[in-house]
Protein backbone atom coordinates (compact mmCIF):
# COMPACT_ATOMS: atom_id res chain seq x y z
CA UNK A 1 0.00 0.00 0.00
CA UNK A 2 1.46 3.44 -1.25
CA UNK A 3 0.37 6.23 1.29
CA UNK A 4 2.12 9.41 -0.43
CA UNK A 5 2.01 12.73 1.83
CA UNK A 6 -0.86 15.00 0.07
CA UNK A 7 0.56 19.06 -1.11
CA UNK A 8 -0.95 21.75 1.02
CA UNK A 9 -2.53 23.86 -0.13
CA UNK A 10 -1.84 27.48 0.79
CA UNK A 11 -4.68 27.98 2.18
CA UNK A 12 -4.23 25.18 4.76
CA UNK A 13 -2.83 26.28 8.05
CA UNK A 14 0.30 24.51 9.26
CA UNK A 15 -1.83 22.53 12.09
CA UNK A 16 -4.22 21.07 9.11
CA UNK A 17 -0.34 19.81 7.94
CA UNK A 18 0.70 18.53 10.93
CA UNK A 19 -3.07 16.50 11.52
CA UNK A 20 -2.68 15.68 7.70
CA UNK A 21 0.66 13.95 8.13
CA UNK A 22 -0.38 12.12 10.97
CA UNK A 23 -3.56 10.64 9.42
CA UNK A 24 -1.74 9.39 6.59
CA UNK A 25 1.13 8.01 8.39
CA UNK A 26 -2.08 6.08 10.40
CA UNK A 27 -3.77 5.13 7.61
CA UNK A 28 -0.69 3.38 6.54
CA UNK A 29 -0.64 0.98 8.82
CA UNK A 30 -1.56 -2.71 8.24
CA UNK A 31 -4.87 -3.49 8.51
CA UNK A 32 -3.84 -7.37 7.48
CA UNK A 33 -4.19 -9.77 9.91
CA UNK A 34 -1.51 -12.87 10.44
CA UNK A 35 -3.28 -15.76 8.16
CA UNK A 36 -3.50 -19.40 8.50
CA UNK A 37 -3.38 -20.65 5.02
CA UNK A 38 -3.94 -23.98 3.70
CA UNK A 39 -6.65 -26.35 4.96
CA UNK A 40 -10.06 -25.33 5.09
CA UNK A 41 -10.94 -25.30 8.99
CA UNK A 42 -14.83 -26.64 8.83
CA UNK A 43 -17.21 -27.47 11.64
CA UNK A 44 -20.99 -28.47 11.69
CA UNK A 45 -22.94 -29.13 14.77
CA UNK A 46 -21.29 -32.28 16.13
CA UNK A 47 -17.84 -30.66 15.39
CA UNK A 48 -14.72 -30.42 13.37
CA UNK A 49 -15.45 -32.16 10.08
CA UNK A 50 -12.55 -34.07 8.51
CA UNK A 51 -10.67 -31.66 5.44
CA UNK A 52 -12.01 -34.04 2.86
CA UNK A 53 -15.85 -33.13 4.06
CA UNK A 54 -14.86 -29.78 4.34
CA UNK A 55 -13.85 -29.49 0.57
CA UNK A 56 -16.73 -32.07 -0.91
CA UNK A 57 -19.45 -29.41 1.21
CA UNK A 58 -17.33 -26.61 -0.74
CA UNK A 59 -17.69 -28.11 -4.12
CA UNK A 60 -21.32 -29.03 -3.13
CA UNK A 61 -21.63 -25.39 -2.19
CA UNK A 62 -20.06 -23.79 -5.49
CA UNK A 63 -21.76 -25.80 -7.55
CA UNK A 64 -25.46 -25.14 -6.37
CA UNK A 65 -24.59 -21.31 -6.62
CA UNK A 66 -23.35 -22.08 -10.00
CA UNK A 67 -19.51 -20.18 -8.86
CA UNK A 68 -16.48 -21.99 -8.73
CA UNK A 69 -15.36 -18.50 -7.46
CA UNK A 70 -16.52 -19.48 -4.42
CA UNK A 71 -13.95 -21.65 -3.67
CA UNK A 72 -11.70 -18.88 -3.77
CA UNK A 73 -13.69 -16.78 -1.63
CA UNK A 74 -14.13 -19.87 1.13
CA UNK A 75 -10.29 -20.56 0.71
CA UNK A 76 -9.67 -16.83 1.86
CA UNK A 77 -12.11 -16.80 4.70
CA UNK A 78 -10.72 -20.18 6.32
CA UNK A 79 -7.22 -18.10 6.26
CA UNK A 80 -8.59 -15.45 8.36
CA UNK A 81 -10.27 -16.13 11.68
CA UNK A 82 -9.23 -18.51 14.85
CA UNK A 83 -12.44 -19.71 14.39
CA UNK A 84 -13.44 -22.62 12.18
CA UNK A 85 -16.12 -22.03 8.88
CA UNK A 86 -19.59 -23.11 9.96
CA UNK A 87 -21.82 -25.26 7.74
CA UNK A 88 -25.45 -26.26 7.66
CA UNK A 89 -26.75 -22.77 9.30
CA UNK A 90 -29.54 -21.25 8.29
CA UNK A 91 -29.64 -17.67 8.17
CA UNK A 92 -32.40 -14.96 7.90
CA UNK A 93 -32.31 -11.34 6.63
CA UNK A 94 -33.87 -8.89 9.27
CA UNK A 95 -34.65 -5.39 8.03
CA UNK A 96 -35.07 -2.52 10.24
CA UNK A 97 -35.45 -2.53 13.59
CA UNK A 98 -39.20 -3.60 14.23
CA UNK A 99 -38.49 -7.38 12.57
CA UNK A 100 -34.92 -7.46 14.13
CA UNK A 101 -36.38 -6.27 17.70
CA UNK A 102 -39.28 -9.11 17.00
CA UNK A 103 -37.04 -12.25 16.34
CA UNK A 104 -34.69 -11.29 19.49
CA UNK A 105 -37.08 -10.71 22.05
CA UNK A 106 -38.32 -13.83 20.53
CA UNK A 107 -35.14 -15.22 21.02
CA UNK A 108 -34.51 -14.11 24.74
CA UNK A 109 -38.36 -15.31 25.93
CA UNK A 110 -37.49 -18.78 25.06
CA UNK A 111 -33.82 -19.11 26.05
CA UNK A 112 -33.47 -21.70 28.75
CA UNK A 113 -29.63 -22.00 30.01
CA UNK A 114 -27.98 -18.25 29.28
CA UNK A 115 -28.21 -15.00 27.41
CA UNK A 116 -25.38 -13.10 25.95
CA UNK A 117 -25.88 -9.83 24.62
CA UNK A 118 -23.40 -7.14 23.75
CA UNK A 119 -24.48 -3.84 22.19
CA UNK A 120 -22.98 0.13 21.07
CA UNK A 121 -25.98 1.66 22.40
CA UNK A 122 -28.34 0.46 25.00
CA UNK A 123 -30.92 3.39 25.90
CA UNK A 124 -33.16 3.06 28.58
CA UNK A 125 -36.28 4.68 26.27
CA UNK A 126 -39.34 2.44 25.88
CA UNK A 127 -37.10 0.14 23.62
CA UNK A 128 -34.46 -0.36 25.53
CA UNK A 129 -36.94 -0.55 29.07
CA UNK A 130 -38.69 -3.61 26.51
CA UNK A 131 -35.35 -5.45 26.24
CA UNK A 132 -33.72 -4.76 30.24
CA UNK A 133 -37.65 -5.97 31.61
CA UNK A 134 -37.58 -9.01 29.66
CA UNK A 135 -33.77 -10.03 30.25
CA UNK A 136 -34.55 -9.45 34.09
CA UNK A 137 -37.47 -11.61 33.41
CA UNK A 138 -35.08 -14.17 32.49
CA UNK A 139 -32.79 -13.50 34.90
CA UNK A 140 -35.05 -14.75 37.65
CA UNK A 141 -35.90 -17.82 36.07
CA UNK A 142 -32.33 -18.76 36.49
CA UNK A 143 -30.84 -18.10 33.32
CA UNK A 144 -27.46 -16.90 33.27
CA UNK A 145 -27.70 -13.15 31.47
CA UNK A 146 -24.78 -11.22 30.57
CA UNK A 147 -24.53 -7.54 28.95
CA UNK A 148 -21.67 -5.78 27.34
CA UNK A 149 -22.29 -2.39 26.55
CA UNK A 150 -20.34 0.56 25.39
CA UNK A 151 -20.02 3.69 27.48
CA UNK A 152 -19.69 6.52 25.18
CA UNK A 153 -22.74 4.36 22.85
CA UNK A 154 -24.88 4.17 25.99
CA UNK A 155 -23.83 7.35 27.77
CA UNK A 156 -26.97 9.27 27.54
CA UNK A 157 -28.76 6.19 29.61
CA UNK A 158 -29.11 6.73 33.14
CA UNK A 159 -27.18 4.89 35.77
CA UNK A 160 -30.46 3.54 37.36
CA UNK A 161 -31.35 1.75 34.45
CA UNK A 162 -28.09 -0.06 34.49
CA UNK A 163 -28.28 -0.26 38.53
CA UNK A 164 -31.49 -2.10 37.98
CA UNK A 165 -30.07 -4.65 36.04
CA UNK A 166 -27.35 -5.55 37.77
CA UNK A 167 -29.67 -5.71 41.36
CA UNK A 168 -31.61 -8.41 39.04
CA UNK A 169 -29.39 -10.83 38.41
CA UNK A 170 -28.11 -9.58 34.71
CA UNK A 171 -24.23 -9.85 34.09
CA UNK A 172 -23.43 -6.00 32.90
CA UNK A 173 -19.78 -4.78 31.38
CA UNK A 174 -19.20 -1.11 30.90
CA UNK A 175 -16.85 -1.00 27.80
CA UNK A 176 -13.81 1.40 28.03
CA UNK A 177 -15.34 4.29 30.67
CA UNK A 178 -14.66 7.29 30.24
CA UNK A 179 -15.33 8.56 33.35
CA UNK A 180 -11.95 9.07 35.79
CA UNK A 181 -14.15 8.86 38.83
CA UNK A 182 -14.94 4.79 37.70
CA UNK A 183 -11.68 4.39 36.99
CA UNK A 184 -12.22 5.58 33.04
CA UNK A 185 -9.25 7.11 31.07
CA UNK A 186 -10.35 10.09 28.97
CA UNK A 187 -7.41 9.60 26.90
CA UNK A 188 -8.47 5.98 25.54
CA UNK A 189 -12.25 7.65 24.65
CA UNK A 190 -11.44 6.92 20.78
CA UNK A 191 -11.64 2.54 21.05
CA UNK A 192 -15.08 1.93 21.38
CA UNK A 193 -17.41 -1.50 21.31
CA UNK A 194 -19.10 -1.50 18.58
CA UNK A 195 -19.99 -4.83 18.19
CA UNK A 196 -23.84 -5.54 18.19
CA UNK A 197 -24.57 -9.81 18.85
CA UNK A 198 -27.18 -11.29 20.61
CA UNK A 199 -26.06 -15.73 21.42
CA UNK A 200 -28.99 -17.12 23.29
CA UNK A 201 -28.57 -21.27 24.04
CA UNK A 202 -25.74 -20.99 21.48
CA UNK A 203 -28.11 -22.40 19.27
CA UNK A 204 -29.26 -19.09 17.46
CA UNK A 205 -27.76 -15.70 17.49
CA UNK A 206 -27.96 -12.12 16.17
CA UNK A 207 -26.15 -9.44 14.54
CA UNK A 208 -25.98 -6.21 11.98
CA UNK A 209 -25.85 -3.04 12.67
CA UNK A 210 -29.30 -2.39 14.55
CA UNK A 211 -28.86 -0.75 18.56
CA UNK A 212 -31.15 -0.85 21.30
CA UNK A 213 -33.08 2.44 20.94
CA UNK A 214 -36.06 3.91 19.87
CA UNK A 215 -34.33 5.30 16.89
CA UNK A 216 -35.30 1.69 15.55
CA UNK A 217 -38.87 1.59 16.49
CA UNK A 218 -40.11 2.47 13.37
CA UNK A 219 -40.05 0.92 10.39
CA UNK A 220 -38.11 2.70 7.08
CA UNK A 221 -40.21 3.52 4.44
CA UNK A 222 -38.64 4.91 1.76
CA UNK A 223 -40.64 8.18 1.25
CA UNK A 224 -39.52 11.36 1.80
CA UNK A 225 -39.32 12.25 6.34
CA UNK A 226 -39.36 15.55 7.21
CA UNK A 227 -36.39 14.14 10.04
CA UNK A 228 -34.96 11.40 8.55
CA UNK A 229 -32.55 10.83 11.45
CA UNK A 230 -35.11 10.46 14.08
CA UNK A 231 -38.09 8.49 11.87
CA UNK A 232 -37.51 4.90 10.80
CA UNK A 233 -33.38 3.70 10.05
CA UNK A 234 -32.96 1.57 7.64
CA UNK A 235 -29.98 -1.25 8.73
CA UNK A 236 -30.19 -4.72 8.44
CA UNK A 237 -29.60 -7.74 11.14
CA UNK A 238 -29.42 -11.24 10.37
CA UNK A 239 -30.71 -14.26 12.37
CA UNK A 240 -28.17 -17.23 12.22
CA UNK A 241 -29.39 -20.37 13.72
CA UNK A 242 -26.99 -23.33 13.80
CA UNK A 243 -23.45 -24.23 14.58
CA UNK A 244 -22.46 -20.29 14.14
CA UNK A 245 -23.96 -19.33 16.70
CA UNK A 246 -21.42 -21.06 18.65
CA UNK A 247 -18.87 -18.94 16.27
CA UNK A 248 -20.34 -15.62 17.87
CA UNK A 249 -20.54 -17.02 21.25
CA UNK A 250 -17.42 -18.13 20.83
CA UNK A 251 -16.22 -14.00 20.02
CA UNK A 252 -18.36 -12.67 22.93
CA UNK A 253 -17.00 -15.30 25.94
CA UNK A 254 -13.24 -13.91 24.59
CA UNK A 255 -14.17 -10.73 25.05
CA UNK A 256 -15.85 -11.02 28.28
CA UNK A 257 -12.53 -12.70 29.73
CA UNK A 258 -10.61 -10.19 28.26
CA UNK A 259 -12.49 -7.67 29.88
CA UNK A 260 -11.34 -9.43 33.33
CA UNK A 261 -14.34 -11.18 33.66
CA UNK A 262 -15.29 -14.98 34.09
CA UNK A 263 -17.49 -16.77 32.10
CA UNK A 264 -17.99 -20.93 32.92
CA UNK A 265 -19.03 -23.23 29.52
CA UNK A 266 -22.15 -24.19 29.19
CA UNK A 267 -23.17 -27.49 28.14
CA UNK A 268 -25.12 -28.21 25.04
CA UNK A 269 -27.95 -30.92 25.40
CA UNK A 270 -27.66 -33.58 22.52
CA UNK A 271 -26.65 -32.63 18.84
CA UNK A 272 -27.98 -29.97 16.98
CA UNK A 273 -30.07 -30.21 13.96
CA UNK A 274 -29.13 -29.27 10.73
CA UNK A 275 -30.61 -25.71 9.65
CA UNK A 276 -29.48 -25.38 6.59
CA UNK A 277 -26.96 -24.68 3.88
CA UNK A 278 -25.45 -21.68 4.14
CA UNK A 279 -21.48 -21.70 5.33
CA UNK A 280 -20.96 -18.71 7.53
CA UNK A 281 -17.64 -16.98 9.52
CA UNK A 282 -17.35 -14.92 12.32
CA UNK A 283 -14.99 -12.38 11.75
CA UNK A 284 -13.82 -9.38 14.09
CA UNK A 285 -11.72 -6.37 13.93
CA UNK A 286 -9.87 -5.23 17.41
CA UNK A 287 -9.45 -1.60 18.08
CA UNK A 288 -6.02 -0.06 18.47
CA UNK A 289 -4.59 -3.72 17.19
CA UNK A 290 -4.38 -3.17 12.99
CA UNK A 291 -3.09 -6.60 12.33
CA UNK A 292 -6.24 -7.94 13.45
CA UNK A 293 -8.71 -6.35 11.10
CA UNK A 294 -10.13 -9.55 9.58
CA UNK A 295 -12.83 -8.19 8.40
CA UNK A 296 -10.91 -4.93 6.22
CA UNK A 297 -9.02 -8.72 4.83
CA UNK A 298 -11.71 -10.30 4.19
CA UNK A 299 -13.45 -7.48 2.34
CA UNK A 300 -10.12 -6.88 0.18
CA UNK A 301 -10.07 -10.78 -0.43
CA UNK A 302 -13.28 -10.53 -1.85
CA UNK A 303 -12.89 -7.60 -4.33
CA UNK A 304 -9.78 -8.56 -5.29
CA UNK A 305 -11.39 -12.16 -6.99
CA UNK A 306 -15.21 -10.46 -7.76
CA UNK A 307 -15.72 -11.64 -11.23
CA UNK A 308 -19.60 -10.52 -11.46
CA UNK A 309 -20.88 -7.60 -8.94
CA UNK A 310 -19.65 -6.14 -6.00
CA UNK A 311 -22.74 -4.45 -4.18
CA UNK A 312 -21.97 -2.78 -1.46
CA UNK A 313 -24.46 -0.74 1.22
CA UNK A 314 -22.52 1.68 3.84
CA UNK A 315 -23.88 3.72 6.35
CA UNK A 316 -20.12 5.27 6.63
CA UNK A 317 -18.20 5.10 3.44
CA UNK A 318 -15.00 6.56 3.92
CA UNK A 319 -12.39 3.73 3.64
CA UNK A 320 -8.40 3.97 2.82
CA UNK A 321 -6.50 4.73 -0.58
CA UNK A 322 -6.13 0.79 -0.90
CA UNK A 323 -9.59 -0.30 -1.09
CA UNK A 324 -10.52 2.53 -3.43
CA UNK A 325 -7.91 1.45 -5.39
CA UNK A 326 -9.26 -2.03 -5.59
CA UNK A 327 -12.79 -1.14 -6.29
CA UNK A 328 -11.58 0.85 -9.29
CA UNK A 329 -9.63 -1.96 -10.51
CA UNK A 330 -12.77 -4.27 -10.30
CA UNK A 331 -14.89 -1.78 -12.27
CA UNK A 332 -12.11 -1.73 -15.13
CA UNK A 333 -12.00 -5.30 -15.29
CA UNK A 334 -15.58 -5.26 -15.95
CA UNK A 335 -17.59 -5.80 -12.57
CA UNK A 336 -20.28 -3.99 -12.06
CA UNK A 337 -19.47 -2.61 -8.81
CA UNK A 338 -22.42 -0.23 -7.13
CA UNK A 339 -22.38 1.49 -3.89
CA UNK A 340 -25.15 2.51 -2.02
CA UNK A 341 -24.56 4.95 0.69
CA UNK A 342 -26.99 7.85 2.70
CA UNK A 343 -28.00 11.05 1.37
CA UNK A 344 -28.49 12.27 4.87
CA UNK A 345 -26.87 11.61 7.91
CA UNK A 346 -26.26 11.77 11.71
CA UNK A 347 -22.92 12.74 10.74
CA UNK A 348 -22.01 15.85 8.35
CA UNK A 349 -18.82 15.18 8.81
CA UNK A 350 -19.09 11.24 7.30
CA UNK A 351 -21.63 12.10 4.76
CA UNK A 352 -18.54 14.77 3.59
CA UNK A 353 -15.44 12.82 3.81
CA UNK A 354 -17.61 9.96 1.81
CA UNK A 355 -18.78 12.12 -1.12
CA UNK A 356 -15.21 13.29 -0.97
CA UNK A 357 -14.12 10.26 -3.29
CA UNK A 358 -17.32 9.77 -5.81
CA UNK A 359 -15.26 11.59 -8.45
CA UNK A 360 -12.59 9.23 -8.58
CA UNK A 361 -15.28 6.65 -8.17
CA UNK A 362 -17.45 7.38 -10.48
CA UNK A 363 -14.27 8.28 -13.31
CA UNK A 364 -13.67 4.48 -12.71
CA UNK A 365 -17.11 3.41 -13.71
CA UNK A 366 -18.34 2.77 -10.05
CA UNK A 367 -22.26 3.50 -9.50
CA UNK A 368 -22.94 5.36 -6.58
CA UNK A 369 -26.39 5.48 -5.15
CA UNK A 370 -27.47 7.74 -2.20
CA UNK A 371 -30.86 7.23 0.06
CA UNK A 372 -32.40 10.32 0.49
CA UNK A 373 -35.26 9.91 2.90
CA UNK A 374 -34.72 7.28 5.40
CA UNK A 375 -31.10 7.29 7.59
CA UNK A 376 -29.36 4.28 5.95
CA UNK A 377 -27.00 2.88 8.65
CA UNK A 378 -26.82 -0.72 7.48
CA UNK A 379 -23.25 -2.07 6.83
CA UNK A 380 -23.37 -5.13 4.25
CA UNK A 381 -22.46 -6.45 1.04
CA UNK A 382 -22.54 -9.12 -1.17
CA UNK A 383 -20.94 -10.30 -4.37
CA UNK A 384 -21.04 -12.46 -7.09
CA UNK A 385 -24.13 -13.21 -5.32
CA UNK A 386 -22.49 -15.68 -3.40
CA UNK A 387 -20.19 -13.78 -0.60
CA UNK A 388 -22.29 -11.98 1.71
CA UNK A 389 -21.61 -9.95 5.11
CA UNK A 390 -23.79 -8.37 7.46
CA UNK A 391 -22.56 -6.85 10.57
CA UNK A 392 -21.27 -3.48 12.38
CA UNK A 393 -18.35 -2.69 10.95
CA UNK A 394 -18.34 0.36 8.76
CA UNK A 395 -15.90 0.79 6.02
CA UNK A 396 -13.80 3.38 7.23
CA UNK A 397 -11.05 4.25 9.79
CA UNK A 398 -12.70 4.05 12.49
CA UNK A 399 -14.14 0.56 12.30
CA UNK A 400 -10.51 -0.78 10.93
CA UNK A 401 -8.46 1.02 13.62
CA UNK A 402 -10.43 2.44 16.29
CA UNK A 403 -13.88 0.16 16.84
CA UNK A 404 -14.50 -3.50 18.49
CA UNK A 405 -16.94 -4.75 15.31
CA UNK A 406 -17.84 -8.35 14.64
CA UNK A 407 -19.66 -9.30 11.04
CA UNK A 408 -21.40 -13.08 9.44
CA UNK A 409 -19.82 -13.57 6.37
CA UNK A 410 -22.17 -16.13 4.73
CA UNK A 411 -21.31 -17.96 1.87
CA UNK A 412 -23.84 -19.84 -0.77
CA UNK A 413 -26.32 -18.35 -3.34
CA UNK A 414 -29.39 -19.06 -0.80
CA UNK A 415 -28.94 -16.06 1.32
CA UNK A 416 -26.31 -13.80 -1.70
CA UNK A 417 -30.32 -13.88 -3.68
CA UNK A 418 -31.68 -12.42 -1.08
CA UNK A 419 -29.16 -9.94 -0.62
CA UNK A 420 -29.03 -8.84 -3.84
CA UNK A 421 -32.89 -8.17 -3.76
CA UNK A 422 -32.96 -6.35 -0.90
CA UNK A 423 -30.24 -3.99 -2.41
CA UNK A 424 -32.55 -3.53 -5.98
CA UNK A 425 -35.67 -2.72 -3.87
CA UNK A 426 -33.20 -0.19 -1.78
CA UNK A 427 -32.00 1.30 -5.13
CA UNK A 428 -35.43 1.65 -6.16
CA UNK A 429 -36.21 4.74 -3.22
CA UNK A 430 -32.37 5.67 -4.44
CA UNK A 431 -31.11 8.32 -6.67
CA UNK A 432 -28.01 7.18 -8.66
CA UNK A 433 -25.36 10.52 -8.89
CA UNK A 434 -23.87 10.77 -12.23
CA UNK A 435 -20.66 12.36 -12.95
CA UNK A 436 -22.10 15.46 -14.83
CA UNK A 437 -24.51 16.04 -12.13
CA UNK A 438 -21.65 15.39 -9.22
CA UNK A 439 -19.61 17.59 -11.07
CA UNK A 440 -22.21 20.53 -10.85
CA UNK A 441 -22.35 20.58 -7.06
CA UNK A 442 -21.99 23.61 -5.57
CA UNK A 443 -18.72 25.48 -4.72
CA UNK A 444 -18.80 25.18 -0.73
CA UNK A 445 -19.75 21.43 -0.88
CA UNK A 446 -16.51 20.64 -2.97
CA UNK A 447 -14.73 23.08 0.00
CA UNK A 448 -16.58 20.73 3.03
CA UNK A 449 -15.46 17.62 1.09
CA UNK A 450 -11.71 18.74 0.89
CA UNK A 451 -12.00 19.71 4.77
CA UNK A 452 -13.27 16.20 5.78
CA UNK A 453 -10.31 14.32 5.20
CA UNK A 454 -8.34 16.19 8.04
CA UNK A 455 -10.31 14.53 10.18
CA UNK A 456 -11.52 11.89 8.72
CA UNK A 457 -9.19 9.47 10.56
CA UNK A 458 -11.08 10.19 14.30
CA UNK A 459 -14.86 10.07 13.02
Amino acid sequence: MTCPIKQEASWTSKLSSLILVLITLAGCATTQPQRDSGRIVMADQGGQVSEREAHLTVDMLAALSGSENLKRMVSDLSSLSDIPLYKNNGVDLLIDGPATYERMLEAIGEAQKYIYLETYTFADDRAGMIFAETLIEKSHQGVDVKVIYDSIGSMESREAFFKQLEENGVELVEFNSVNPVEGGNPLKFNHRDHRKLLVVDGTVAFTGGVNLSGTYTKQSSGKPKRDPVREGWRDTHVEIRGPAARGLETKFTDHWRALGREVEPHAVDGEMSKEGNSVVAILSAKGGDDEQSEIFAAYIDAVTVARERIWITQAYFAPDDRFMELLKQAAHRGVDVRLLVPGVSDSRLVLNASRSRYTELLKAGVRIYENPNDLLHAKTAVMDGVWSTVGSSNLDYRSFLHNDEINAFILGGDFGQKMEAQFEKDLESAREITLDQWRDRPFWQKVREKLSWTVEYWL
